[in-house]
């Protein structure tokens, strides 16, 4: 049985997992990351987590990567993190290479968490997949005829940078009104807190759902807000890609229905008509593991591609 070894490297957590072609999972550690011990830091806490695997394990014959940030997928380079320093220009994939002496695959973590869903989750089945995590920002990754699209410039699935309210809050992005400005976790939480004049520190997307469930009538009214101009931001993705899935993860996924069923409903009002009848939106199944199982995916799609035939 041939197995894989994912390394996610988050911003506030890492992750490393061993899993095979099928995305059985047969180990997986986590850690904080500590943004100032930099990449070099980064590796050798993978390091440490992988040696904390049972020995019993079969080696694995390849390392995938999710990183989270934008990335220079033809120079094998990170680009940035928006979590710590030290990661402009950084040659992740060669110092990878250097520590396990297995080839290496790399992508993003919205691309290669669209990936693990349509391998191994979610988008099972389906040909056509767009996935969405809703978490401390929105990224998405799309899958086009059962391939991971990255566009020209590897910049595709960019859904949360969508201007769905011009003139609306200041995105981190540096511009306004875009859908993680308004529907992330802590854009939802900091709506809150403004109406609520409490301090941001005090309050949590999760929390603004429990309100909500426990009759806080402002509480409603951001939700209401932020989850139908999702919506809107996710009923023009499904205009220009018409896939036959949305697949949403991320931490405010947990909402359940009370983010599912509002958000089906700002779909479907705002999507163009397409018969037999509305694109079905659910939930990633992969949950904490997405990252990992993202990149075993990577490179189990890198070892195919690769394959004589």
């Amino acid at each position: 049985m041939s197995t894989y070894l994912g390394l996610d490297f988050g911003g506030t957590k890492l992750a490393a997992g061993i899993a095979d072609g099928h995305g059985r999972l047969l180990a997986i550690e986590r850690c904080p990351t500590d943004a100032a011990a930099g990449p070099d830091g980064a590796i050798s806490a993978m390091r440490r987590l992988v040696q904390s695997f049972p020995r019993s394990l079969p080696e694995p014959v390849a390392v995938g990567i999710s990183f989270g940030g934008p990335v220079d997928l033809a120079c094998r380079r990170t680009l940035l993190s928006h979590h710590g320093p030290g990661w402009e220009d950084f040659p992740l994939v060669e110092r990878v290479a250097e520590v396990w002496r297995r080839p290496v695959a790399m992508d993003n973590d919205a691309n290669a968490a669209a990936l693990g869903e349509f391998r191994f989750g979610a988008g099972r089945g389906y040909r056509n997949v767009l996935y969405v995590t809703v978490s401390t920002g929105i990224g998405a990754g799309v899958i086009l005829d059962g391939k991971l699209y990255r566009g020209s410039r590897g910049l595709s699935g960019e859904v949360g940078h969508t201007i769905v309210l011009p003139d609306g809050p200041l995105c981190p992005c540096g511009k306004r009104g875009c859908v993680e400005a308004i529907a992330s976790g802590p854009s939802i939480a900091r709506a809150y807190a403004e109406r609520a004049g409490l301090p941001p520190a005090a309050i949590t997307a999760e929390s603004v759902f429990r309100r909500a469930e426990q009759g806080d009538e402002m509480a409603r009214d951001v939700l209401r807000w932020a989850i139908g101009l999702l919506g809107i931001g996710l009923a023009n993705a499904i205009n220009l890609l018409d896939p036959d899935v949305v697949v949403v993860g991320g931490g405010v996924s947990r909402a359940g229905d009370a983010l599912f069923s509002p958000l089906r409903e700002a779909v479907r009002a705002n999507s163009a008509p397409s018969p037999p009848g509305a694109v079905p939106i659910v939930p990633a199944v992969l949950g904490d593991a997405v990252g990992v199982l993202g990149a075993v995916a990577l490179v189990c799609d890198q070892s195919r591609d690769s394959a004589p035939g």
